[in-house]
């Protein structure tokens, strides 16, 4: 090796908003811990065999989620067809969960599992200074992953015991790491390096992004289906000392790296990216807010924007006496992310298990529109449930079934307490007529909140969430990504047949569930667009707009949703691209833009929009061709060489 260890890492160009704060940690690290220099490959626009020969890398690094997975793997293949020299690693969501691509990809050296801030580090000192690099805790290499990688075979699946099958679900079990072989989470996140925000700013259209993304703490306690946090924390429950779920920078810690990078760079806003911003109804966590509240203002204030729960702010409002969104605005904050994620009380208790009730919704959504303070919502469409036979139908016995069977899988899939054999026992002891004892059921069905068809419980949850008069909503369809609970129902009952490989980039691409026909598919995606453009009249504090919004959502919603023509899609998709980044601008992230940077944000907002809900990356296959692009948007402008996108 060179005196100092190269380290590529390999980047997608998704025009995404964020940082991609994995890596420019990672790079942190090895520059802090090991003697690295360390280079990027954004991977739509560089030529791979030119930045393979002009930086020379003794490592090339990937972090990815499932769906952007493939396009890493991919990669890998690329770079040994190129150089055969360069160590390959992957870490991430994605490979956490299935491990077992290291024995199905030769291209791959290595694969971290876990949270690998000390695996990253301990495995870069072993290549460093020529040591055994095989017994490094949450890392599998090529020489261990015989022996640290369980079987399959031997795991079973409470979905396979509902198919009365033994054959395992494609995509959904795979091989895991040995517990033994795995460490706890990072306790200290004090000790960890400031991002190195110069790999990405320096080398893309990030630079340009004047809301800087950083986050405060690690972890979320809750298990909503839809999430990979709960698988997350039911792997480090089987690690020896697996620490707290939740950990926090110091206040001031935090305040030292924000003070950092906006001295380095043009910054005019803050998103604290959390899954949960502090404080949790915790003694800790309460002086942990009160401590940034009082400092942030003096140090930073600088506008910023958090994403939190209805429930806590309720919860903390009601029973801690805190007025969190008070104290926030207080200290700067413009604006705040709550997600209702469905505006239907079944879903939410048993698919989605939200573990939120609808008054904490409407009382944290009130409280802010009281205060002045926008809020982001976010709700998803598309979601498999329950659908109650209709009392005529010639076919009610055998649907009700197929209910009766869908309610036992969501008892074993998410532990729900629903009986429906208790209510058709109950139901025949007190009829006789048999229509009566139908009704009687469909009648307790519908009211738990069941509905006779797939969109019905999609209009639940627009009309639902459109009535907590956001400052903005996004409309998403469920994405099943592996190893969620929400994925295993999907599977389980018929509704996804668990094919990972068509998952898109983006979650507002259309569903993936084959429970749609296409008509209503199209419609969902009507809905969604439409949903986003009526919070421009539904959240407005304009008297006007707002007594437009009833007659605009009958005019939206009945009619123009059901339209079929591809050019009404994407004359619908004008209306919710204009009209999202008018309100991202005017009401989310208020930046101080120059008239040149405010027409800039509207096209490159526009252009990442169409691509989210219009456009399909191609998936080429391996090219031999060692001097071309791996892969290259379709979308104009949205290169991270070119100008930025939002």
């Amino acid at each position: 090796m060179s005196d100092k260890m190269r380290i590529l890492f390999g980047m997608r160009d998704d025009g995404d908003m964020t940082e991609p704060m994995s890596i420019m940690l990672l790079s942190a690290l090895a520059k802090k811990h090991a003697d690295s220099l360390t280079g990027l490959w954004v991977m739509e626009r560089d030529d791979l065999a030119q930045t393979l020969k002009k930086f020379r890398p003794d490592i090339v690094a990937f972090s990815g989620i499932t769906g952007s997975h493939k396009y890493y793997l991919e990669a890998a293949e690329r770079v040994k067809v190129v150089d055969k020299h360069p160590k390959i690693i992957v870490g991430g969501p994605h490979f956490t969960f299935f491990p077992g691509e290291i024995l199905r990809n030769e291209s791959l050296d290595a694969l971290c599992v876990g949270e690998g801030d000390d695996a990253w580090v301990e495995w870069l000192k072993a290549l460093e200074n020529n040591l055994n690099p095989n017994e490094i805790p949450n890392m599998i290499t090529r020489e261990n992953m015989d022996r640290v990688l369980k079987n399959p075979k031997g795991q079973i699946s409470p979905l396979n015991i509902l198919n009365q099958s033994n054959s395992f679900i494609p995509g959904m079990v795979d091989y895991s790491l040995d517990p033994k072989f795995m460490r706890g989470r990072k306790t200290d996140l004090d000790d960890l390096p400031f991002l190195d925000r110069g790999l990405v700013y320096d080398n893309t259209e990030f630079l340009y992004r004047y809301k800087r993304t950083i986050m405060a703490s690690r972890g979320c306690p809750f298990r909503c289906t839809y999430c990979f946090e709960h698988q997350w924390n039911a792997l480090y429950k089987t690690v020896k000392n697996p620490g707290a779920i939740r950990q926090l920078y110091g206040v001031d810690r935090l305040l030292d790296e924000i003070e950092d990078f906006t001295k380095r760079y043009d910054t005019r806003f803050i998103k604290f990216y959390d899954d949960v911003f502090p404080p949790f109804p915790n003694v800790k966590e309460k002086a942990w807010h009160e401590e940034f509240c009082e400092k942030y203002p003096k140090r930073i204030g600088l506008p910023f924007h958090v994403l939190t729960r209805c429930d806590l702010v309720v919860d903390l409002l009601e029973k801690g006496k805190i007025d969190i969104f008070k104290d926030w605005k207080k200290a700067g904050m413009a604006s705040v992310t709550m997600s209702i994620e469905s505006g239907n009380q079944f879903i939410r208790d048993h698919v989605v298990i939200r573990d939120m009730t609808k008054y904490d919704i409407k009382t944290a959504f009130a409280h802010a529109r009281n205060i002045g303070l926008y809020a982001f919502a976010n709700t998803i469409l598309g979601i498999p449930t329950i659908i109650v036979p209709k009392i005529d139908d010639p076919d009610f016995d055998n649907k009700l079934k197929e209910t009766e069977r869908q309610c036992k899988i969501l008892r074993e899939v998410n532990h729900r307490k629903i009986d429906l054999e208790a209510v058709e026992k109950t139901a025949s002891d007190w009829f006789v007529d048999p229509y009566e004892k139908r009704k009687y059921i469909v009648d307790f069905l519908k009211s738990a909140g069941l509905h006779e068809s797939f969109k019905d419980y999609d209009r639940d949850s627009l009309s639902f969430s459109l009535a907590q008069k956001p400052g903005f909503l996004e409309f998403a369809t469920l994405a099943p990504y592996p190893k969620t609970k929400a994925t295993e129902w999907s599977i389980a009952i018929g509704a996804f047949d668990g094919d990972f490989g068509k998952l898109h980039s983006s979650y507002q691409a259309g569903s993936h569930m084959n429970c749609f026909d296409l008509e209503y598919k199209q419609v969902m995606h009507h809905y969604a667009l439409f949903g986003s453009f009526l919070v421009l009249f539904a959240g407005s504090r304009n008297r006007f707009m707002r007594i437009l919004y009833r007659p605009m959502q009958k005019l939206c919603l009945d009619y123009l949703a059901e339209i079929k023509h591809p050019r009404a899609t994407r004359f619908y998709g004008w209306l919710y691209t204009i009209s999202k980044a008018y309100m991202h601008y005017t009401r989310i992230y208020p930046i101080k833009y120059s008239f040149k940077e405010k027409l800039q944000f509207f096209r490159e907002m526009i252009n990442l929009d169409f691509f989210k809900h219009f456009k399909e990356r191609k998936n080429k296959p391996l090219e031999k061709a060692q001097g071309k692009p791996l892969r290259r948007s379709e979308r104009l402008g949205q290169t991270l060489g070119g100008p930025p996108s939002i």
